[in-house]
Protein backbone atom coordinates (compact mmCIF):
# COMPACT_ATOMS: atom_id res chain seq x y z
CA UNK A 1 0.00 0.00 0.00
CA UNK A 2 1.20 3.67 -1.09
CA UNK A 3 2.66 5.35 1.99
CA UNK A 4 0.14 9.21 1.39
CA UNK A 5 2.26 12.12 1.25
CA UNK A 6 3.88 13.98 3.66
CA UNK A 7 1.80 17.33 4.51
CA UNK A 8 4.11 20.52 4.10
CA UNK A 9 3.06 23.78 5.77
CA UNK A 10 4.30 26.60 3.99
CA UNK A 11 5.14 29.79 5.32
CA UNK A 12 5.44 33.01 3.45
CA UNK A 13 6.30 36.47 5.23
CA UNK A 14 6.11 39.91 3.89
CA UNK A 15 4.78 43.40 4.46
CA UNK A 16 3.65 46.38 1.97
CA UNK A 17 3.97 43.22 -1.21
CA UNK A 18 0.12 43.78 -2.38
CA UNK A 19 2.02 43.26 -5.78
CA UNK A 20 3.51 39.73 -5.22
CA UNK A 21 1.12 37.82 -2.67
CA UNK A 22 -1.27 36.92 -5.01
CA UNK A 23 1.30 35.54 -7.20
CA UNK A 24 3.19 33.97 -4.50
CA UNK A 25 0.36 31.87 -3.28
CA UNK A 26 -1.07 30.71 -6.07
CA UNK A 27 1.83 29.36 -7.38
CA UNK A 28 1.60 27.19 -4.17
CA UNK A 29 -2.00 26.33 -4.85
CA UNK A 30 -0.94 25.21 -8.55
CA UNK A 31 2.06 23.15 -7.66
CA UNK A 32 2.45 19.43 -8.52
CA UNK A 33 1.60 18.68 -5.25
CA UNK A 34 -2.02 17.29 -3.61
CA UNK A 35 -3.73 20.03 -2.47
CA UNK A 36 -5.23 19.00 0.74
CA UNK A 37 -1.44 17.57 1.58
CA UNK A 38 -0.91 21.62 2.03
CA UNK A 39 -1.35 24.38 4.61
CA UNK A 40 -0.15 27.80 3.44
CA UNK A 41 0.13 30.46 6.18
CA UNK A 42 0.86 33.95 5.46
CA UNK A 43 2.38 36.43 7.96
CA UNK A 44 1.97 39.96 8.00
CA UNK A 45 4.62 42.36 9.04
CA UNK A 46 2.49 46.04 9.58
CA UNK A 47 1.22 46.03 5.76
CA UNK A 48 -0.83 49.37 5.25
CA UNK A 49 -1.70 48.23 1.06
CA UNK A 50 -4.19 45.31 1.49
CA UNK A 51 -1.53 42.56 1.61
CA UNK A 52 -3.29 40.57 4.50
CA UNK A 53 -6.33 41.56 2.81
CA UNK A 54 -5.36 39.93 -0.21
CA UNK A 55 -3.85 36.86 1.12
CA UNK A 56 -7.67 36.60 3.18
CA UNK A 57 -9.16 35.98 -0.31
CA UNK A 58 -8.18 32.14 -0.39
CA UNK A 59 -9.95 30.18 1.64
CA UNK A 60 -7.64 27.90 2.53
CA UNK A 61 -4.47 30.58 3.85
CA UNK A 62 -4.52 31.34 7.16
CA UNK A 63 -3.41 34.91 7.73
CA UNK A 64 -1.56 36.54 10.44
CA UNK A 65 -0.88 39.91 11.42
CA UNK A 66 2.24 40.27 13.53
CA UNK A 67 1.86 42.80 16.50
CA UNK A 68 5.30 44.00 17.02
CA UNK A 69 6.91 47.49 16.62
CA UNK A 70 9.88 45.45 15.36
CA UNK A 71 8.69 42.85 12.62
CA UNK A 72 11.84 41.00 11.85
CA UNK A 73 12.27 38.12 9.11
CA UNK A 74 12.69 35.63 12.04
CA UNK A 75 9.84 36.68 14.36
CA UNK A 76 7.87 36.03 10.86
CA UNK A 77 8.98 32.99 10.26
CA UNK A 78 8.52 31.47 13.87
CA UNK A 79 5.06 32.90 14.23
CA UNK A 80 4.35 30.79 11.09
CA UNK A 81 5.99 27.55 11.77
CA UNK A 82 4.66 27.74 15.54
CA UNK A 83 1.40 28.01 13.76
CA UNK A 84 1.13 24.84 12.11
CA UNK A 85 1.51 21.10 12.63
CA UNK A 86 2.72 19.49 10.10
CA UNK A 87 6.15 17.70 9.78
CA UNK A 88 7.88 19.30 6.68
CA UNK A 89 7.85 23.42 6.92
CA UNK A 90 8.57 25.45 3.51
CA UNK A 91 9.59 29.01 3.83
CA UNK A 92 8.95 31.76 1.55
CA UNK A 93 9.60 35.09 0.49
CA UNK A 94 6.28 37.06 -0.49
CA UNK A 95 8.24 38.38 -3.56
CA UNK A 96 9.01 34.82 -4.52
CA UNK A 97 7.07 32.20 -6.44
CA UNK A 98 7.89 28.56 -6.22
CA UNK A 99 8.50 26.14 -8.82
CA UNK A 100 6.27 23.78 -10.18
CA UNK A 101 8.25 20.31 -9.26
CA UNK A 102 9.95 21.51 -6.37
CA UNK A 103 7.96 19.28 -3.41
CA UNK A 104 8.45 16.76 -5.53
CA UNK A 105 12.21 17.24 -6.43
CA UNK A 106 13.42 17.85 -2.82
CA UNK A 107 10.96 14.90 -0.99
CA UNK A 108 13.15 12.05 -1.81
CA UNK A 109 16.41 13.77 -0.34
CA UNK A 110 15.29 14.28 3.31
CA UNK A 111 16.26 11.83 5.42
CA UNK A 112 17.34 11.47 9.21
CA UNK A 113 20.77 13.02 8.55
CA UNK A 114 19.29 15.78 6.16
CA UNK A 115 16.26 17.73 7.78
CA UNK A 116 16.64 20.14 5.33
CA UNK A 117 16.70 20.73 1.40
CA UNK A 118 16.63 23.83 -0.59
CA UNK A 119 17.47 24.16 -4.79
CA UNK A 120 18.09 27.40 -6.72
CA UNK A 121 16.76 30.80 -6.83
CA UNK A 122 16.37 32.54 -9.42
CA UNK A 123 15.89 35.72 -10.53
CA UNK A 124 12.52 36.67 -12.64
CA UNK A 125 13.73 39.80 -14.40
CA UNK A 126 17.76 39.54 -14.81
CA UNK A 127 17.82 41.43 -17.97
CA UNK A 128 16.17 44.49 -16.65
CA UNK A 129 18.81 46.50 -15.23
CA UNK A 130 22.20 45.60 -13.49
CA UNK A 131 20.63 45.55 -10.11
CA UNK A 132 18.60 42.51 -11.48
CA UNK A 133 22.16 41.39 -13.13
CA UNK A 134 23.63 41.52 -10.05
CA UNK A 135 21.24 39.43 -8.00
CA UNK A 136 21.10 36.99 -10.35
CA UNK A 137 24.84 36.34 -9.91
CA UNK A 138 24.74 36.03 -5.85
CA UNK A 139 22.06 33.25 -6.39
CA UNK A 140 24.85 31.12 -7.50
CA UNK A 141 25.23 28.86 -4.80
CA UNK A 142 27.32 25.59 -4.38
CA UNK A 143 25.39 22.50 -5.00
CA UNK A 144 25.44 19.22 -2.63
CA UNK A 145 26.47 20.18 1.54
CA UNK A 146 26.27 23.36 2.00
CA UNK A 147 26.67 25.28 4.78
CA UNK A 148 23.47 27.81 4.67
CA UNK A 149 20.45 28.41 2.86
CA UNK A 150 18.55 31.60 2.27
CA UNK A 151 14.78 32.62 2.07
CA UNK A 152 13.47 29.21 0.84
CA UNK A 153 14.26 25.89 2.52
CA UNK A 154 12.00 22.93 2.77
CA UNK A 155 12.71 20.96 6.84
CA UNK A 156 11.39 18.99 8.75
CA UNK A 157 10.08 20.61 12.08
CA UNK A 158 11.85 18.50 14.42
CA UNK A 159 15.19 20.79 13.01
CA UNK A 160 13.31 23.90 14.44
CA UNK A 161 11.74 22.64 17.17
CA UNK A 162 15.25 21.41 18.79
CA UNK A 163 16.93 24.46 17.70
CA UNK A 164 14.54 27.06 18.89
CA UNK A 165 14.02 28.22 15.30
CA UNK A 166 15.27 31.77 14.10
CA UNK A 167 16.79 34.22 15.49
CA UNK A 168 14.19 36.64 16.01
CA UNK A 169 16.04 39.94 16.97
CA UNK A 170 18.12 39.55 13.46
CA UNK A 171 17.44 42.10 10.97
CA UNK A 172 19.34 40.36 8.65
CA UNK A 173 20.80 36.60 7.79
CA UNK A 174 18.52 35.34 10.20
CA UNK A 175 18.99 31.92 7.31
CA UNK A 176 22.10 31.67 7.89
CA UNK A 177 22.31 31.89 11.01
CA UNK A 178 19.50 29.45 11.88
CA UNK A 179 21.48 26.86 9.09
CA UNK A 180 24.66 27.04 11.00
CA UNK A 181 22.82 26.10 14.53
CA UNK A 182 21.19 23.15 12.52
CA UNK A 183 24.77 22.11 11.45
CA UNK A 184 25.89 22.34 14.78
CA UNK A 185 23.75 19.50 15.86
CA UNK A 186 25.54 17.05 13.18
CA UNK A 187 22.84 17.73 10.20
CA UNK A 188 23.20 18.23 7.14
CA UNK A 189 21.87 20.88 4.97
CA UNK A 190 21.37 20.31 0.92
CA UNK A 191 21.12 22.19 -1.92
CA UNK A 192 20.01 20.13 -4.96
CA UNK A 193 20.86 21.09 -8.57
CA UNK A 194 17.52 21.68 -9.73
CA UNK A 195 14.85 25.23 -9.55
CA UNK A 196 13.39 26.22 -6.29
CA UNK A 197 11.92 29.46 -6.83
CA UNK A 198 11.67 32.50 -8.92
CA UNK A 199 12.79 35.97 -6.95
CA UNK A 200 11.76 39.76 -8.30
CA UNK A 201 14.50 42.09 -6.53
CA UNK A 202 12.47 44.87 -7.26
CA UNK A 203 15.47 47.20 -7.53
CA UNK A 204 15.57 50.20 -9.87
CA UNK A 205 17.29 52.99 -7.76
CA UNK A 206 20.69 53.35 -6.28
CA UNK A 207 18.95 54.23 -2.97
CA UNK A 208 17.33 50.77 -2.96
CA UNK A 209 21.14 49.43 -3.78
CA UNK A 210 22.59 51.13 -1.00
CA UNK A 211 19.88 50.55 1.67
CA UNK A 212 20.36 46.83 0.57
CA UNK A 213 24.06 47.11 0.85
CA UNK A 214 23.91 48.51 4.07
CA UNK A 215 21.80 46.01 5.88
CA UNK A 216 24.11 43.15 4.76
CA UNK A 217 27.15 44.94 5.98
CA UNK A 218 24.91 45.07 9.27
CA UNK A 219 24.04 41.42 9.26
CA UNK A 220 27.72 40.41 8.11
CA UNK A 221 29.12 42.51 11.42
CA UNK A 222 26.65 41.15 13.49
CA UNK A 223 26.65 37.30 12.75
CA UNK A 224 30.48 37.69 11.81
CA UNK A 225 31.24 38.80 15.51
CA UNK A 226 28.99 36.66 17.23
CA UNK A 227 30.83 33.28 16.25
CA UNK A 228 34.09 34.74 15.38
CA UNK A 229 35.76 32.93 18.12
CA UNK A 230 33.95 29.44 17.70
CA UNK A 231 35.60 26.66 15.66
CA UNK A 232 33.44 27.35 13.17
CA UNK A 233 33.29 30.99 12.16
CA UNK A 234 30.38 32.10 10.06
CA UNK A 235 30.52 35.19 8.09
CA UNK A 236 34.05 36.33 9.64
CA UNK A 237 35.84 36.04 6.27
CA UNK A 238 33.50 38.40 4.65
CA UNK A 239 33.61 40.54 7.61
CA UNK A 240 36.95 40.98 7.34
CA UNK A 241 36.50 41.58 3.20
CA UNK A 242 34.67 44.78 4.73
CA UNK A 243 36.55 45.79 6.82
CA UNK A 244 39.77 45.87 4.90
CA UNK A 245 38.67 46.81 1.37
CA UNK A 246 35.95 49.27 2.82
CA UNK A 247 37.57 50.60 5.42
CA UNK A 248 41.43 51.05 4.41
CA UNK A 249 41.12 53.40 0.84
CA UNK A 250 39.48 55.95 3.19
CA UNK A 251 41.88 55.89 5.69
CA UNK A 252 44.87 55.80 3.20
CA UNK A 253 43.82 58.66 1.41
CA UNK A 254 43.33 60.35 5.24
CA UNK A 255 46.91 59.01 5.66
CA UNK A 256 47.99 61.12 3.00
CA UNK A 257 46.38 64.08 3.33
CA UNK A 258 48.09 64.37 6.93
CA UNK A 259 51.27 63.15 6.03
CA UNK A 260 51.25 65.51 2.92
CA UNK A 261 51.34 63.21 0.15
CA UNK A 262 47.72 63.49 -1.13
CA UNK A 263 48.21 62.26 -4.24
CA UNK A 264 50.33 58.98 -2.82
CA UNK A 265 47.30 58.53 -0.56
CA UNK A 266 44.79 58.06 -3.29
CA UNK A 267 46.85 56.19 -5.35
CA UNK A 268 47.74 53.26 -2.73
CA UNK A 269 43.53 53.37 -2.14
CA UNK A 270 42.87 53.08 -5.71
CA UNK A 271 44.84 49.67 -5.58
CA UNK A 272 43.03 48.27 -2.51
CA UNK A 273 39.66 49.46 -3.97
CA UNK A 274 40.21 48.06 -7.34
CA UNK A 275 41.09 44.55 -6.72
CA UNK A 276 37.82 42.87 -7.72
CA UNK A 277 38.94 44.35 -11.35
CA UNK A 278 42.57 42.01 -11.17
CA UNK A 279 40.40 38.85 -11.47
CA UNK A 280 38.02 39.37 -14.51
CA UNK A 281 38.70 36.33 -16.11
CA UNK A 282 38.13 34.15 -12.77
CA UNK A 283 34.69 36.42 -12.44
CA UNK A 284 34.07 35.46 -16.18
CA UNK A 285 34.83 31.69 -15.08
CA UNK A 286 32.94 30.99 -12.09
CA UNK A 287 29.34 33.19 -12.86
CA UNK A 288 29.34 31.87 -16.50
CA UNK A 289 29.05 35.28 -18.36
CA UNK A 290 30.78 37.80 -20.47
CA UNK A 291 33.66 40.03 -19.91
CA UNK A 292 31.00 42.82 -19.84
CA UNK A 293 29.41 41.16 -17.33
CA UNK A 294 32.27 40.58 -15.37
CA UNK A 295 33.05 44.25 -15.23
CA UNK A 296 29.62 45.50 -14.35
CA UNK A 297 30.27 42.71 -11.42
CA UNK A 298 34.14 44.08 -10.33
CA UNK A 299 32.49 47.51 -10.62
CA UNK A 300 29.55 46.29 -8.22
CA UNK A 301 32.28 44.27 -5.57
CA UNK A 302 34.48 47.31 -5.65
CA UNK A 303 31.89 49.81 -4.69
CA UNK A 304 29.71 47.65 -2.28
CA UNK A 305 31.90 47.32 0.74
CA UNK A 306 31.54 51.09 1.05
CA UNK A 307 27.44 51.23 2.41
CA UNK A 308 28.28 47.55 3.73
CA UNK A 309 31.08 49.17 6.11
CA UNK A 310 28.86 51.72 6.96
CA UNK A 311 26.35 49.16 8.09
CA UNK A 312 29.12 47.48 10.00
CA UNK A 313 29.81 50.64 11.72
CA UNK A 314 26.39 50.99 12.48
CA UNK A 315 26.42 47.88 14.28
CA UNK A 316 29.09 48.43 16.06
CA UNK A 317 27.91 51.76 17.13
CA UNK A 318 24.60 50.11 18.28
CA UNK A 319 26.39 47.53 19.99
CA UNK A 320 27.99 50.56 22.18
CA UNK A 321 25.11 52.76 22.40
CA UNK A 322 22.73 50.38 23.10
CA UNK A 323 20.79 51.25 20.27
CA UNK A 324 20.55 48.68 17.91
CA UNK A 325 19.51 49.07 14.48
CA UNK A 326 15.45 48.38 13.90
CA UNK A 327 14.06 47.27 10.56
CA UNK A 328 10.91 45.41 9.14
CA UNK A 329 10.19 42.56 6.89
CA UNK A 330 11.11 44.37 3.55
Amino acid sequence: MTQPLPKIGVVIIGINVSRYIDGCIRSVLSCDYPGDRLEIVYVDGGSDDGSPELAETFDNVQVIRLDHPHPTPGRGRNAGWRALSTPLIQFMDADTTLEPGWFRAALPNLGDRTPCVCGFRRERHPKRNRYHLLTEMEWGYEEGPCRYFGGEVLLYRYALEETGGFDAHLVAGEDPELSRRIRKTGWEILRLPVPMSTHDINMNTFSQYLKRAYRSGHAYAEIGLKFANTSDPLWLRELLRITVRGGLPPALIGAGLLAGYPLTGLLLALLVAAKPFYALKHTARTFRCSTGQALVYAGHSAFVVFPQFAGVIRYLAGRLLSRPLHNSLS
